[in-house]
């Protein structure tokens, strides 16, 4: 039996927040509300889970790119689609652009055993190397968008924010929607190099897969793509609302994990790959 590769956030790490409104309070990773966590141990099947809270889409590919430079018993991946508005920052001191870094490099390797190996991106490395994910918040949507713009007349990027510029001129353009076609079709690749299955899915209706993934570049050669998500299966053919099985705010608890694993994932392995019929 070979190896299971979970790659995902924080709903894949197992991740309670107590006090989600409050940005100072303690947080909890590798925690029981871990769907691979579950279908690890429920089919005694060795799994490596990769996930970090806050990452965006763009991180899975070096996930899977890892894992396969790691292992060579991986026979199936899962791929748990994010929100789309997380990108990341970086500090590089040197600020030389030459310098190639090891894909590894933020890689870390956290509590393990015999069954399950996990990893997660670690922000910080010798003290001064950072990477880490952030985005949009409520308060800068209530900027106001300034539409007077032409190929003469660009953006100020001189008098508007930073953030400002990312949200409305790059994260609700088309340019972050190619962007994770390009991410998803990198995911597929590496998958098809290694001849080993992926699944894309969503953990619910709030984070987007475009029909259009399958095919927009190049037709997916590895990948089957959910044609729901596993929240609204769940509520469909169990007639269960994980939205009231919570941890915290965001997060479901180990029940509606343990659903996700036994039930939808096993529904996901049953369709056929490069689905394009779903809405």
């Amino acid at each position: 039996m070979g190896r299971t590769l979970f790659v995902g956030d924080s709903h894949s790490m197992g991740y309670i927040d107590p006090h989600a409104d409050d940005e100072s309070s303690p947080f909890y990773i590798w925690q029981s509300n871990s769907y691979a966590e579950s279908y690890s141990k429920c089919n005694n099947k060795k799994a490596t889970i990769m996930a970090s809270s806050g990452c965006g889409n763009r991180e899975y590919v070096n996930f899977i790119a890892n894992a396969f430079k790691i292992y060579d018993d991986i026979d199936e991946v899962f791929v748990q689609s994010t929100y789309w508005g997380r990108f990341p920052l970086a500090m590089n001191p040197s600020l030389d652009e030459t310098d190639i870094f090891p894909l590894d490099f933020f890689l870390e390797k956290n509590k393990s055993n015999e069954l399950i190996d996990r990893y997660s991106v670690g922000l910080v490395q010798q003290n001064k190397f950072l990477q880490n994910y952030t985005k949009p918040s409520a308060s800068d949507f209530e900027a106001p968008y300034i539409k007077e713009t032409s190929p003469t007349m660009l953006p100020s990027l001189t008098r508007s924010g930073y953030m400002y510029i990312q949200t409305y001129h790059y994260l609700q353009t088309h340019l972050a929607q190619q962007d994770y076609f390009r991410d998803i079709l990198l995911c597929d690749t590496l998958c098809t190099h290694n001849n080993v299955k992926m699944y894309l899915w969503n953990i619910n209706d709030r984070c987007f897969i475009p029909k259009e993934t399958a095919s927009f570049y190049s037709q997916l050669q590895s990948t089957t793509i959910a044609d729901i998500d596993a929240a609204s299966y769940i509520q469909q053919n169990l007639k269960i609302n994980i939205e009231n099985e919570k941890a915290d705010s965001e997060h479901y608890n180990e029940y509606a994990h343990s659903l996700i694993a036994s039930e939808y994932i096993t529904y996901l392995k049953t369709l056929q790959n490069n689905r394009t019929d779903y809405v």
